[in-house]
């Protein structure tokens, strides 16, 4: 496909990314003398293994199995993935245990510092990441700098809570006593982070966990170990995390089932965080749950994006571009389905396809490139079942088709998609968004809901209040007024509801899901101040 570029593009459309200035304070830590990519590259040369990543230390696994990691780009090995078995993942676990005592009891400045110089470290590294998640994942360069940036201010954020309150003083009824409801950092978090923004969802999975003082293993999808973890993990180790805190298990294909499983039922795991598909998903909050391990399920969308008559269509079609094709598609915030009222609907329609039809598929290493490949082969291989079936099923293709070459795919837009489509109900994940006519409002807003996931959404209006009115009545976690549906903030609470998951991360809110309650009754002691007397 990247023989194939389509000649003519529009103004390009970037996700903005945002810059942090870091702020530290406390008493200093020892750091590891290596940089981030020093100690990267010693447990990830393509040239021998990438290993794993346990109690401070690059190893290889027990039996010393590898399974290879294939460039979406390319279709060539670009390195080879050790792949661990049981003995390793209790090895995982056992320093993670160990590391928590320690770190648990640190002061939050030594937290704090840990998580600000590994964001520093992620910021200044950011050249070497973008070229590994082209070849790795098949992101685009704008892509990589959105996964670092934003990774960065997910480490800066939660190094703002490593001070939180930790607890509240509540009344006695008993005379002269107190009862304190305290948090405590919970244990072991395992964090089973995707390949598709791997960077920043790692971030996203461990950095308010080990902030609140918890110890980690973060298990990568197999279609990015180094990304999904290794990066993160080397930044932490080289900005002072003592050596256990964070550990990172990858596994062979088709192995990771039996690893999760693992991991997830051992005693010392106290939570699981899963961003990822949601059959995928139910699966793992079933052992969760068999565990009585508590979860946050970060899971799959049909996302909507509400486009009212009374909004600009052009600056609307530009970030309906961003909202659907950003990363090929392969984004959980995407927008699937676009919903028009009937006055701006043609006109928008044609400037969606005038937008998308601009669009350059290619190499992502390449700056001109604006989508890059799926993230395998039988990724784009489902992307052209779709819309094969979408077609067959009474959808007509505004732009594109069902044809694949390797692993590229030239974006799609659909219109009329059926019921009896899968797209209609199944979760795209690729480049594809279909148009739906409303009748009116009432009927946007019930298009909108007429799914089970609801995860993300968005209402576009000239009017802001009208915007809000319609946002408020979708049913979604979260909802942009006038924005793409692909972004969020790391202090702010993010997560779905239905088949997208539940739990939240990001924000106070996370010290929460990281932390258990503990109450204390004090008998015969009071922790009440004085009244002033006048």
């Amino acid at each position: 496909m990247a023989a194939r570029p389509i000649p003519h593009r529009s103004a390009r459309t970037q996700i903005p990314v945002r810059g942090h200035q870091s702020r530290r304070g406390g008493r200093s830590i020892r750091r590891d003398h290596q940089t981030g990519t020093d100690l990267l590259n010693r447990g990830t040369d393509v040239s021998t293994t990438t290993q794993l990543f346990i109690d401070g230390e690059f190893q290889n696994a027990t039996d010393a199995r590898t399974t290879p990691s294939i460039s979406p780009v390319s279709g060539e090995q670009i390195a080879r993935v050790a792949a661990a078995g049981p003995q390793d993942v209790d090895r995982a676990v056992a320093a993670a245990r160990r590391a928590f005592t320690d770190w648990s009891r640190r002061s939050f400045q030594e937290r704090r510092m840990v998580l600000l110089g590994a964001a520093d470290g992620l910021e200044s590294d950011i050249d070497r990441i973008a070229s590994k998640m082209a070849l790795e994942t098949g992101g685009t360069r704008g892509w990589a700098a959105m996964n670092v940036e934003e990774a960065a201010a997910t480490l800066r954020e939660a190094a703002g809570l490593t001070s939180s309150a930790i607890g509240e003083v509540l009344p006695s009824h008993e005379p002269g006593s107190t009862n304190l409801s305290l948090r405590v950092p919970a244990g072991v978090v395992l964090a089973i982070v995707p390949w598709n923004a791997p960077l920043v969802l790692a971030a996203r999975s461990v950095a308010i966990a080990l902030a609140a003082g918890n110890t980690v293993v973060i298990r990568p999808s197999e279609l990015s170990p180094t990304l999904a973890g290794h990066v993160l993990a080397a930044a932490l180790t080289s900005a002072g995390a003592p050596a256990g805190v964070v550990n990172v298990i990858t596994s062979a294909p088709g192995e990771g089932r039996e690893v999760i499983g693992q991991l997830i039922a051992h005693p010392h795991v106290r939570r699981v965080v899963f961003i990822g598909s949601t059959p995928v998903g139910r699966q793992i909050a079933q052992v969760a749950g068999f565990n009585l391990t508590p979860a946050v399920m970060e899971l799959g969308g049909k996302n909507p994006t509400v486009v009212l008559d009374d909004a600009d269509v052009e600056s609307t079609a530009r970030g309906l571009v961003v909202g659907a094709f950003a990363n090929t598609g392969q984004v959980c915030m995407a927008t699937d389905r676009i919903i028009a009222t009937p006055r701006i609907y043609d006109a928008l329609a044609a400037a969606v396809v005038r937008h998308v039809g601009a669009m350059i598929v290619g190499d992502p290493r390449e700056p001109t490139t604006d989508l890059g490949p799926l993230i395998n082969i039988a990724a784009a291989r489902h992307f052209s079942e779709l819309v094969k079936d979408a077609h067959r099923t009474g959808a007509s293709l505004l732009l594109g088709d069902a044809d694949i070459d390797g692993a590229y795919a030239r974006p799609v837009v659909l219109e009329g998609l059926g019921r009896e489509a899968r797209l209609f109900h199944e979760e795209a994940f690729a480049p594809i968004v279909s148009l739906q006519r409303a009748v009116d409002d009432e009927d946007a807003i019930r298009m909108a809901n007429d799914t089970e996931f609801g995860l993300i959404a968005s209402v576009v209006s000239a009017d802001p209040a009208h915007a809000l009115h319609v946002a408020s009545r979708v049913r979604s976690g979260a909802v942009h007024v006038n924005g793409p549906s692909v972004g969020d903030e790391p202090h702010v609470p993010f997560g779905g509801i239905g088949l997208s998951g539940f739990g939240r991360l990001g924000g106070v809110e996370s010290l929460r899901t990281f932390t258990e309650q503990r109450t204390v009754y004090l008998h015969g002691t009071t922790l009440g101040l004085p009244l002033l007397s006048d």
